[in-house]
């Protein structure tokens, strides 16, 4: 079937796109940027009731905007906004936590969007980790991050060790260039901040699991909105589908270590 001239057009632009991109998509993220992102987290995180908001079928994985739109607008940059859940059947509460504690072994469970990973600190209930992260979409960009990470324990008494909350936050974004780090703040773009909220609570018969991820990107120049910004907004909800499915597979192949101690609820 013969194609267009403007059909061709389009097509070569389509396939010129990622040189011109390297070079005239690197930007600064401007304090104002992250000032809007962060009021938006903490009205976020005061709302956060710690109770299950979506219902999947065993095996599932649920996903949607978290606050009746997954992408807002802010001067400068986009906020993403995802929720998504799963039920794990067979698997517990302490495994899902030991899972989630083995932060040196995040490069192979979530591979290959986590290239290398490392616990720095570890103090009670509060954890501090790195992540080496790979986007792939247009570009591939590569990205090393920070996140102080708290456990909270949910309920009382008897019911404090069976419901788990845990709230992960970015202290750091460095955009990797040439095997060399940017300064923070300067690259691409495609991620700035990354938080991630999880609930943890055992259900008959395996585990709930649901993760609320709000990140902060860049915005996108005009000229590029009509093809860049479907695969941008795309990439933080296939990430956090990705990430639900990796953490499944991972506590149902039982890669948690079922012996692994539990945060202390002091």
């Amino acid at each position: 079937m013969a194609r267009s001239p403007a059909g061709l057009f389009w097509i070569c632009l389509l396939l010129a796109l990622p040189a011109p991109l390297a070079a005239q998509f690197m930007v600064r993220l401007a304090p104002r940027t992250d000032r809007q992102f962060t009021a938006y987290q903490q009205a976020a995180e005061a709302k956060m009731d710690w109770q299950a908001q979506l219902s999947p079928a065993p095996g599932e994985v649920l996903i949607a905007a978290a606050a009746g739109t997954a992408v807002s607008g802010v001067e400068g940059g986009m906020i993403h906004d995802w929720r998504a859940a799963t039920l794990v059947p067979g698997a517990s509460v302490a495994q899902a936590l030991a899972l989630l504690q083995d932060y040196a072994n995040y490069k192979r469970i979530y591979a290959p969007e986590v290239a290398d990973s490392k616990l720095l600190s570890h103090q009670g209930n509060t954890y501090r980790a790195y992540l080496r992260l790979i986007k792939k979409k247009v570009l591939t960009v590569v990205l090393d991050s920070e996140y102080e990470v708290e456990y909270r324990p949910l309920g009382n008494g008897r019911e404090t060790r069976n419901r788990w909350a845990i709230l992960s936050r970015s202290t750091r974004f460095a955009e990797v260039s040439n095997g060399q780090e940017l300064p923070p703040g300067t690259g691409h773009g495609f991620l700035w901040r990354l938080n991630s909220y999880w609930l943890i609570e055992p259900r008959e018969g395996g585990v709930y699991l649901e993760c609320r991820s709000i990140s902060l990107s860049r915005d996108i120049p005009q000229v590029f909105e009509w093809i860049i910004k479907p695969m941008v907004t795309s990439v933080p909800r296939e990430s956090l589908r990705g990430l639900m499915n990796a953490t499944a597979h991972a506590l149902k192949d039982q890669h948690a270590p079922v012996s692994r101690q539990e945060p202390s609820t002091r």
